[in-house]
């Protein structure tokens, strides 16, 4: 496989994405604390129809929409930029996931636009929403396992082993197409938010009364899994990034 020596090249910081996401996970570690989990995970309104407090007004969640739509309009800038086939085919990909996300996120619009739900959304989704991610896990889990798997093979796999074998990773060619060292920091952190979750089933499962019983970690957080989601989202917008200041970077060079 040949390798490209400067497909790094022009990259942001690692550093400073590192900052980054730590200044993000201390944000929402001091609110878990400080704050009531109504306000940290939840917003304080409810749909049409439902009953229940509305999930998706609060900080985690509106998080992730700015992440999602902040990464759609990168990967929308840089697609009408694309100077290659299989570069404009590969955005468009990561333009069409990134509008699904934002999309299933917000229902499509219905939590902030507050519509109710009826027909076919009422009769099938779990949480009566209009999207389709709560009608089966194959439009939940699938996608969810999917980019987990990218962002570990891309984003940790890669980087690492090209650095150990001083310029040779596992996705060497396009030289756009894998991510670098600078989106390693979000898939870390999205693993250390989703621990407590895990961490809690874990012992829950080897029978450790004292902690099923009492304290519980993601209890204590409030939602372990919309924090890691955070930080999975914002893999797009480190990905993203990176793969435009590299683009511009060897375009400059070449002109």
């Amino acid at each position: 496989m040949t390798t490209t020596p400067n497909a790094d090249a022009g990259d942001i910081s690692v550093r400073n994405v590192w900052l980054a996401c730590l200044a993000l996970y201390a944000i929402f570690m001091t609110a878990a604390i400080a704050l009531p989990h109504e306000v940290l995970w939840m917003g304080s309104s409810q749909l049409p129809g439902r009953e229940d407090t509305n999930w998706e007004l609060g900080l985690a969640e509106t998080s992730q929409n700015i992440f999602l739509a902040v990464a759609l309009i990168m990967a929308g800038l840089l697609l009408a930029r694309a100077n290659t086939r299989w570069m404009r085919i590969w955005l468009g990909v990561v333009f069409l996931g990134v509008l699904y996300l934002l999309g299933e996120e917000t229902s499509w619009g219905q939590h902030y636009f507050r519509w109710a739900t009826d027909g076919w959304f009422a009769e099938n989704n779990d949480q009566f929403e209009t999207n389709i991610h709560n009608t089966s896990p194959l439009f939940d889990q699938l996608p969810r396992n999917l980019l987990y798997l990218g962002m570990v093979v891309g984003g940790i796999a890669h980087p690492l082993l090209k650095l150990v074998r001083k310029g040779r990773g596992l996705i060497d060619n396009p030289w756009w197409w894998a991510p670098t060292m600078a989106c390693l920091p979000p898939v870390i952190f999205a693993f250390i938010s989703g621990a407590p979750k895990g961490l809690d089933k874990m012992l829950t499962n080897a029978g450790v009364e004292a902690w099923t019983n009492g304290f519980r970690l993601e209890a204590f957080i409030g939602r372990a899994s919309e924090m890691e989601e955070c930080f999975m989202y914002f893999f797009f917008v480190v990905y993203l990034w990176s793969l435009g200041r590299r683009i511009k970077f060897r375009s400059g060079n070449d002109g």
